[in-house]
């Protein structure tokens, strides 16, 4: 029934909701400089009219209104812009790292407009090009010593500096995890208030404002994905990491920073409840992981440990007894001959020619004898074939072994046969089914090397080695100095063949303690199996003089004294070989049936292994964090800086290697004059951490006169102190093209190096300026919805004045007309 008293009822609600707008648009101004407030507007309704449809309802015409109420107060704010802006301050957080990173790396290069390491560079070659036109000058030398150490600390300060800054970047990553666990704390605590207000009735805004502002903070730190309860059945809040939940409601995950040792103890950072070790046998090998590097799950089976060193061939205690033992360096050997030195090896796999019905040999005529050499990594073995002229049969020979020819012709199954029995298995011999094409191969993987002592027989089969041989004549006045000299100075005679430091070796003398005497010594110029020293004899296969200077054994075995060993391991299933056991790229074998072994190639994308001893091990790639600030300090540290680390290690070690293979043919002056085989730099054995170990040789620093700036006479004297042509040709280098698989040389690499840090330093600030750009832009759409307007806002409360005078005015009149009622009717007559 209709109540007298209604129109006070709907004009409490009316005054209760224009008071409410007003505190809520005071609420909105008070606020409005509060950094993720959103504003809120009361949302209003009309109240159930009266009467509702039924039999038993009033006799009046139609529904009566009864006024406004107030459904909620709400925030606004536009879930897609929302989702936009985090998204893209993802976004901004990388780059923004990327982009200091990068600004810090080139402030440490200080090119072009400083003196740094391009100008030491330059002084370097200036010096050494004043070194050859004034090559007696003490002060040239000295001068040419302080610009070479002047080199050699810039680019070992560089490298500490990229170190320290990893290390920073390291300690930057642990700092932000802290912050980003902080933060997803903060918000399971603002979560469970948010429900237990929800759960009386309320409308948490100020609180969600909270949440939304530590989850866009959030958001700079890594790239989550926000799934608010509305798009959920169960009602929670969650925040996930590549399908990895941080957040669920009150429940969290933290981030975990878990040390990689591969790559020096620093951080990778992964989900709690979802760690996983990167490498399963840390004992077998470590792998640093870059951020780049594809997602999957390697096998990496390590066969076998490179040395790391070169080989080396002599020493005192030779088998061969017939080894002269000078009691001095100087003494005249009275020995004439030749002997031949050739470095280089074939590949894992030789194949020989196809030979017509297989013949090898023709049947010889009387005293015809051929020999030669097998080698593959520590076994060796010198095969004779020689022609029986009584039995009408070639004869073969290893020394232990022997055999025949079944008839006059030699053929692939007769020395295949004996091949097999002579190697034992350290090699393998196979024939076609044609036999007329025979293999040679080593089941370990070792690098062969196949030469001709006497006779032709290896170039017959067309499986001779092809690397440059160079032969050493020996007269009765040669000392070991003056020999030593002779083979010093083979690289620099350009018409021996000779363009590369792995094409040669060097030579020694040292003592042999046990006799007092001395002898001589050779060296690879550069580690690993592809190097491996080969000492032939003299046209007609004589050995006597390397036997006499204990190149050789007696059996004419090498004298070797280091074997060099190439790391073998098989990655995913393919095989590869390599000098060094810190591996970013190795030597696969084979290559579209190439078993040479001699191209390198990135075993796999991202992925640096330092092999640790043989077995299997799995390597684990993933990346938990993806996205936002902590993304981009890690790529900083893992791959901007490490593959700018290796380019100073690949400019230290081809600059070492050239330079030392140089002036080791060079002559020195004054005492020195006589005295080759000095490196001018500290020898570095692998490219690997080259620029750590980049310094001046100290026996340069220590005697100047040891720079080797005088070529030879070709007789193993010097051409005299005034001869700077050894100096010209190192001061050369500067325009040789000897780095990038020999396709720039050292001025161009690191010019091409300082445009790639400025092309990448451009990009990032770029990027990050159009992000700045981008996000000024949502921030500003942002803010037309949840922005607060002081005049709008001013407007509201306006409104709701007079909309609350109104009402109040409505109210009295409503009492007045009961108080008619009530004090006024039912008074006449009295």
């Amino acid at each position: 029934m209709w109540n007298n008293f209604f129109g006070l009822e709907m004009g409490r609600r009316a005054m209760d909701y224009f008071r409410r707008g007003m505190e809520t648009a005071g609420h909105n101004i008070s606020n409005a400089d509060v950094e993720g407030y959103s504003r809120q507007r009361v949302e209003p309704s009309t109240t159930s009219p009266f009467t509702n449809p039924a039999f038993n309802r009033p006799d009046i015409p139609g529904q009566v209104g009864t006024g406004v109420q107030i459904d909620a107060i709400v925030r606004l704010r536009d879930a897609f812009l929302d989702i936009q802006y985090r998204e893209e301050m993802t976004v901004k957080g990388y780059w923004d790292q990327v982009q200091n990173a990068l600004s810090t790396v080139e402030v440490y290069v200080n090119e072009p407009a400083g003196e740094g390491l391009k100008t030491a560079l330059d002084t370097y070659w200036s010096s050494l090009q004043e070194l050859s036109k004034r090559p007696d000058d003490s002060a040239v030398r000295e001068d040419m010593v302080e610009k070479t150490k002047n080199l050699t600390v810039y680019l070992g300060q560089l490298v500490r500096n990229y170190d320290e800054y990893r290390t920073s970047l390291n300690r930057e990553i642990d700092l932000m995890v802290d912050e980003a666990n902080t933060l997803i704390d903060q918000i399971a605590g603002i979560n469970t208030t948010i429900r237990q207000v929800q759960g009386v009735g309320g409308n948490p805004n100020d609180l969600m404002d909270k949440r939304d502002l530590l989850v866009d903070k959030l958001s700079k730190l890594i790239d989550i994905s926000v799934n608010p309860p509305c798009l959920e059945g169960d009602g929670e809040f969650k925040i996930d990491l590549g399908g990895k939940l941080l957040v669920q409601g009150d429940q969290t995950r933290h981030l975990v920073t878990v040390p990689v040792a591969g790559n020096t103890g620093f951080f990778d950072v992964q989900v709690e409840d979802n760690l996983f070790d990167h490498v399963s046998d840390p004992s077998v090998l470590f792998a640093t992981i870059e951020q780049g590097a594809p997602e999957a799950v390697h096998t990496v089976n390590v066969q076998r440990l490179a040395s790391e060193s070169a080989w080396t061939v002599g020493y005192g205690e030779s088998t061969c007894p017939d080894r002269i033992k000078p009691e001095t360096m100087t003494e005249a050997l009275n020995l004439r001959g030749t002997f031949t030195l050739q470095v280089g090896s074939q590949g894992t796999r030789s194949v020989s020619s196809v030979l017509t019905g297989g013949t090898v040999l023709p049947a010889g005529i009387p005293g015809e004898s051929h020999s030669f050499r097998v080698s593959a990594g520590s076994f060796e073995r010198e095969i004779s074939v020689t022609w029986n002229d009584g039995t009408g049969t070639w004869d073969l020979s290893d020394g232990v072994n022997a055999a025949s020819s079944a008839a006059s012709d030699l053929t692939l199954t007769d020395l295949q046969g004996f091949l097999t029995t002579s190697f034992g298995g350290e090699i393998t011999a196979t024939l076609n089914t044609a036999g007329t094409q025979m293999t040679l191969s080593s089941p370990l993987n070792h690098l062969l090397s196949i030469t001709d002592i006497k006779g032709g027989l290896v170039s017959a089969l067309g499986m001779e080695n092809s690397a440059p041989s160079v032969s050493i004549e020996v007269v009765e006045e040669d000392t070991l100095e003056t020999i030593k000299n002779k083979i010093n100075s083979a690289f620099s005679d350009g018409e021996n063949g000779l363009s590369r430091p792995e094409d040669w070796l060097h030579a020694s003398i040292e003592l042999d303690a046990a006799t007092n005497t001395y002898f001589l010594s050779l060296e690879s110029n550069v580690a690993g199996e592809a190097h491996r020293i080969n000492v032939l004899g003299d046209e007609n296969g004589s050995l006597q003089i390397a036997k006499r200077l204990g190149f050789l054994n007696g059996d004419g075995s090498t004298n070797y004294r280091e074997y060099a060993r190439d790391a073998a391991f098989t990655f995913d299933g393919k095989l590869y070989l390599s000098e060094s056991n810190m591996v970013r790229d190795a030597r696969r074998v084979p290559v579209l049936n190439d078993y040479s072994a001699g191209t390198l190639e990135e075993v796999s994308p991202g992925i640096r292994l330092e092999l640790r001893a043989v077995g299997e091990s799995d390597i684990t790639v993933k990346h938990h964090v993806t996205g936002g600030a902590i993304r981009g300090a890690l790529e900083a540290r893992d791959d901007i800086i490490l593959n700018f680390l290796d380019v100073l290690d690949e400019m230290a070690y081809g600059l070492v290697k050239e330079m030392n293979a140089l002036h080791y043919g060079g002559y020195g002056v004054g005492e020195s004059e006589s005295v080759t085989g000095v490196a001018y730099f500290d020898p570095i054995a692998v490219q690997y951490g080259a620029s750590r170990l980049f310094e001046i040789n100290r026996e340069i620093d220590e005697d100047r006169s040891l720079i080797a700036a005088a070529s030879g006479d070709g007789n193993g004297f010097s051409n005299g102190s005034g001869d700077g042509s050894n100096a010209l040709r190192m001061a050369q280098l500067k325009q040789t093209k000897v780095l990038q698989s020999r396709s720039a040389d050292f001025n161009e690499f690191y010019e091409s190096f300082i445009a790639s840090l400025g092309a990448q330093g451009d990009r990032a600030a770029t990027m990050q300026k159009n992000q700045d750009t981008l996000i000024s832009q949502i921030t500003n759409q942002r803010q037309s919805v949840m922005g607060v307007n002081i005049d709008e806002e001013m407007m509201s409360i306006i409104k709701f004045q007079q909309a609350f005078n109104a009402m109040a005015r409505y109210i009295t009149t409503v009492d007045e007309m009961l108080d008619r009622i009530i004090n006024g009717m039912g008074l006449v007559g009295r």
